[in-house]
Parts: C-alpha cells; structure tokens; sequence
C-alpha cells in the first residue's frame, strides 16, 4: 500500500533535485525548466493510481480542470502499469483531450531500457523516476507557450528531430483549435 505523505515527499525530492538542476548535457538548463517553480507555488496536484483506471482519471480532467494547476501528476507503482499500456492510455485519451485544451504526457517507463543514442532522450540525460511511472495532464495551449518561450531561449537545440517533432506537432495542434473546440472547454467548465 502507498503511502501518500511518503509519494508527495520523494515527488519533492525528485523535483527540486533531479529535474530542475541545471545541466551542462542540456545547455546548462534544467531538464525540466518550470517545475520546480510549479511545486513550489503549490501548481502541482498529486494523484495516486494503481494502473488500469488511469483512462478513466485522464478523462476525467475534463470536467475537473482547474486552471489553478500546471499540471495533475499521477504516479503509479511501474509493476501495476507496463510500458505498452501507459502508451495506450496516453494516445487514446488524448484524441479526445486535445478537443478541451489538455494533453496528457507519460513519463519514461522502468521496464524500457535505456539505450544510448535515443531520439527519445536529450544528449542522454535521465530524468525518469526510479521509483514510480507517471501520467500528466496539462493544459496544450499553456504548455505550448511556455515551449515557444523556451525554444527562443534556446533549450531545444540538444533535441533530436524527432523529439522535436513532438514539440511542431503540438503546435499544431494548438493553432487547430477551433471555435467550437473552444466551446467544448467552455461547456466543461
């Protein structure tokens, strides 16, 4: 059984000590920019999950987004949740999650191994978890601004193509928003 107080303390440690230290392999910016600044401001909401109701949790956030948060974080134990199935959930809920102006995105899984050279990876810099699996969700159209922000400063010049790939194809996304999937966001609050 997981112990919240324990998840929400080692949430802490892994974010203000792994992901938001500057790193010379990523141009002397922290792999994750914004997240500590998000935790510290208390933008972060933890959830728990044990595997198979991550779907349901995702689609969720629909009617349960609050624009108070960067992001819901739910983690959960690696053995409850491979690596194939997290990809799965996360595709499929975001063909409807982009309609409301969210994005869900998976952390790196444990039971994938590193490989050197990765596309996936920046300059071969960890920053997964030990410990836990994660699955966030949050805002597109916030997330991509705070990308162009960053692409301006320079922090995408490490990434691969097709890494970057994913960052254009968010940006897409965000310029296909249309009036009436702007209604929806509306109608869901």
């Amino acid at each position: 059984m997981i112990n919240l107080e324990q998840f929400r303390q080692e949430m802490e440690d892994w974010i203000i000590n792994v992901v938001s230290i500057p790193n010379p392999l990523t141009g002397n910016f922290p792999p994750c920019p914004y997240a500590k600044a998000a935790w510290l401001n208390n933008r972060v909401s933890l959830r728990w999950f044990h595997g198979p109701e991550l779907p349901e949790l995702l689609m969720e956030q629909i009617k349960t987004w609050n624009d108070d948060f960067e992001m819901v974080l739910f983690g959960c134990d690696p053995q409850n949740l491979d690596a194939q199935r997290l990809k799965k959930y996360i595709t499929e809920a975001n063909y409807v999650l982009q309609e409301y102006d969210l994005i869900a995105l998976a952390s790196p899984h444990s039971d994938e191994q590193y490989i050197a050279n990765n596309a996936n990876n920046v300059n071969d810099v960890i920053i997964s978890h030990p410990k836990y699996v994660f699955a966030i969700v949050q805002s597109l159209s916030r997330l991509q601004e705070a990308s162009d922000e960053l692409l301006r400063l320079g922090y995408f010049q490490y990434w691969s193509e097709e890494k970057l790939a994913g960052v254009n194809r968010r940006r897409e996304l965000v310029k296909k928003l249309s009036s009436s999937q702007r209604k929806n966001i509306e109608a869901a609050e």
